[in-house]
């Protein structure tokens, strides 16, 4: 097939054109290293592939186009720095016999979780995975291509912060999703700013799952690659997958909500270890709740027994926080002590004693007829019937008497007889000793 006329970064027709017209991008310069596969190679038959988007300590992630569905993907390939190569510019090739093993083991744990990836396909906030297959000595995921921006950049158009409701509106979605993920056992480990994409449409996806995860499990070799530095807890330097679980992604979805709020990457946990302190988000100078502030901290902590045991727990702190502040701020808006003015305007009446009551309308003489008339079965040419009837006199309305409610007569002791609870307390024990001997003597 010939795709001379398409771009291979954004897959539009150029109309023989270059750079780009749509994207601007140079046709000569598209492939950025040698790792990478060329751009215009087909995988399985039905991929092209583009320009690679990203990499990472142990995947490489490629724009591609579906010659099937006629539609743009994305394409993860995985690929472990440091213990492989490639040969020919598409053959995954490892470095030695130790790292051909761990990478037979990488690619089965890669096709195991993009099978349980594959099962969260109706979720809003996680990437869809449409195919995955092995080619290449490696396995490659196919994912749907999201159009928009990573929150790294849109921190960066936004002055390097956001405001804390806008914050939590991105991020608090992303943090439920990673708890049904945790849920399955799958942690990702590699949880930043530039791993959380904003879509057109105002969805938060979460992308690049376990990148460290996917690796080799509890050999994770060449850990300085996975490790963003802010962003991993002081666990995943160790390289050890026994010390990792859902509390390290805790620790970095910590440090992303403090990136967004402050535009400050968290000090990294090894100068932690080393005593570097960590400001928190308020003592920065950025104005969010106490409680917020508190849960943040708490998430970063360096022990991971302190921190929070899962990432729904987190959560819940986030909301309630923002859910406290906002009722103290509509609290605040509310004057003191006033009452509701009502709407209907008042009248001011001079004050008056108390007055005989005077019904203002009478009944007429028509309606005492016609109340007498109801339900007697009488005929109403009855002339007795159109004899009027005058209306009672009016009567004073008289209060009731006010009545003194009696006061319970209080008996006082006498001094020579007990009280009321010391005779409770000898009738008792007395009753107690008849019982007690009328027993021994049955026994």
């Amino acid at each position: 097939m010939n795709f001379s006329g398409i771009c291979l970064s954004c897959f539009q027709h150029t109309g023989g054109l270059n750079p780009c017209p749509h994207c601007g991008a140079d046709a000569a310069h598209i492939q950025t290293s040698l790792q990478h596969i060329t751009p215009g190679t087909i995988l399985n038959q039905n991929y092209l592939i583009g320009k690679a988007l990203g990499q990472g300590g142990f995947g490489i992630t490629y724009i591609g186009w579906d010659l099937n569905a006629w539609r743009i993907v994305a394409i993860k390939e995985y690929y472990p720095s440091g213990l492989v190569t490639r040969e020919r510019g598409l053959v995954v090739t490892p470095i030695d016999e130790d790292a051909k093993i761990k990478l037979k083991k990488g690619v089965n744990q890669f096709f195991k979780e993009a099978l349980v990836l594959g099962s969260f396909n109706t979720h809003p906030n996680i990437v869809n995975v449409l195919h995955f297959f092995r080619q290449n000595n490696t396995a490659y995921i196919v994912m749907e291509y999201i159009n928009g921006k990573s929150l790294k950049d849109y921190l960066l158009a936004r002055g390097g912060s956001i405001s804390f409701t806008e914050a939590m509106q991105i991020l608090c979605p992303i943090m439920l999703a990673l708890d049904d993920l945790h849920h399955t056992g799958l942690i990702h480990r590699d949880i930043a700013p530039d791993n959380i994409y904003l879509t057109v449409d105002g969805h938060a996806k979460l992308l690049d799952f376990g990148a460290a995860r996917f690796s080799i499990g509890e050999e994770t070799q060449n850990a300085a690659s996975v490790i963003k530095p802010g962003y991993a807890p002081l666990e995943q330097y160790s390289g050890s997958g026994t010390e990792q679980g859902s509390w390290t992604d805790v620790y970095a979805m910590g440090a992303t909500f403090y990136r967004a709020l402050t535009g400050k990457v968290p000090t990294a946990a090894s100068d932690r270890a080393m005593g570097k302190a960590l400001q928190s988000p308020r003592e920065l100078g950025v104005n969010i709740p106490e409680p917020v502030d508190k849960a943040i901290m708490h998430a970063m902590n360096m022990k991971p027994e302190e921190r929070y045991v899962s990432m729904r727990l987190f959560e819940q702190d986030i909301e309630h926080a923002a859910a406290d502040e906002k009722r103290a701020e509509s609290a605040m808006e509310m004057p003191l002590f006033s009452k509701p003015q009502s709407p209907w305007p008042r009248q001011t009446m001079p004050m008056q004693g108390p007055q005989p009551f005077v019904n203002p309308q009478p009944y007429s003489s028509l309606n005492v007829q016609q109340n007498i008339y109801q339900g007697t079965g009488l005929n109403r040419e009855q002339t007795f019937l159109n004899v009027p009837v005058p209306a009672p006199a009016p009567q004073p309305y008289l209060f009731p008497q006010h009545v003194p409610i009696s006061q319970p007569i209080l008996y006082e002791e006498k001094k020579t007889e007990p009280g009321f609870f010391e005779w409770t307390y000898k009738h008792f024990r007395k009753k107690l000793r008849k019982f007690v001997r009328k027993y021994t003597k049955k026994k």
